[in-house]
């Protein structure tokens, strides 16, 4: 179950604005050019800062 701590909820907003960043780009991921590389890149982070927050809550890991 995901937490719903005040810490978790601020990881969440975080990682679902690197993704819509990832959405709103004006580039498909796989066209060859910066937008599409800011896309991914931006895509990549959100993902990973939520499966990082998710993994940190329900193990009790505290950031400093």
């Amino acid at each position: 179950m995901i937490p719903r701590s005040k810490e978790a909820i601020r990881d969440m907003v975080i990682s679902a604005g690197f993704i819509v960043i990832s959405v709103i780009a004006p580039a498909p991921p796989i066209a060859l050019s910066f937008a599409a590389n800011i896309s991914g890149v931006s895509l990549g982070l959100g993902l990973g800062w939520l499966i990082k927050s998710i993994i940190d809550h329900i193990l009790g890991v505290r950031g400093e």
